[in-house]
């Protein structure tokens, strides 16, 4: 069967000490051989959703036309959905209905449907109660790869009923932004809510020296272009 989509992104919290991210390549290529799997990444601290949330939302504008797999699921084996969420711009999003795929679908320019990934056929058996990357996700997410209609998968659903993780905004006063850290990255910064244009609207430009506050404690910091 020729591909419809020649690339599948895949992100999670597994890790790589142990064979969980093989063998969801190996479920993925076993049904669609020509796929190419891109992984965007697999250490989101384990099961923090919102932070598996907002590295596939800052990753999929950046990758070609793809189905993306992602998977932090502290809810696994209990009754939240799985499901295939298509998006404006096209490319399906397949995993857990916790909020993780909710950012990177405003992303991809809305959600625009919903399916529940309820078709056990699609599915490897016996069907583990706390590995469904491998058993329902993996195999899913090939066979979209392959060019199966995401109403195939299960009975369609309102988008509205998606469970949406919202992005706290930042919060400008007289003379100073409320702001909250998203993200601390591989080498240490810490990623903010705040925009630049919402510094530039207190007049702060680039060059600035800045007081910025964290946990109580006060630091001297240069609003600028680079880390050095």
């Amino acid at each position: 069967m020729a591909l419809s989509f020649r690339f599948l992104t895949f992100t999670s919290d597994y890790g790589l000490e142990d064979e969980f991210v093989g063998v969801c390549h190996g479920v993925i290529k076993r049904f669609a051989p020509d796929v190419e799997i891109l992984d965007v990444s697999h250490a989101i601290p384990p099961q923090d959703v919102r932070a598996g949330a907002n590295v596939l939302a800052q990753a999929v504008p950046f990758m070609p036309p793809a189905v993306h797999l992602a998977i932090v699921d502290p809810g696994v084996g209990t009754r939240r959905r799985g499901v295939v969420v298509g998006t404006r711009q096209g490319p399906p999003l397949v995993g857990p209905d916790n909020g993780l795929l909710s950012i990177a679908a405003e992303a991809l320019g809305g959600a625009v449907e919903a399916h529940e990934i309820t078709r056990e056929d699609l599915f490897l058996q016996p069907v583990s109660k706390t590995f469904h990357g491998r058993d329902i996700f993996a195999p899913v997410a090939a066979r979209l790869a392959l060019g199966m209609p995401p109403d195939e998968v299960g009975p369609a659903f309102p988008v509205s009923e998606l469970v949406h993780l919202r992005r706290s905004a930042a919060k400008v006063d007289d003379d100073h932004v409320h702001g909250q850290i998203v993200q601390t990255d591989h080498f240490g910064n810490l990623q903010l809510n705040v925009e630049r244009g919402e510094l530039e609207s207190l007049g702060i430009m680039f060059g600035d020296v800045l007081e910025l506050r964290v946990g109580g404690k006060a630091h001297e910091v240069q609003f600028c272009h680079t880390f050095a």
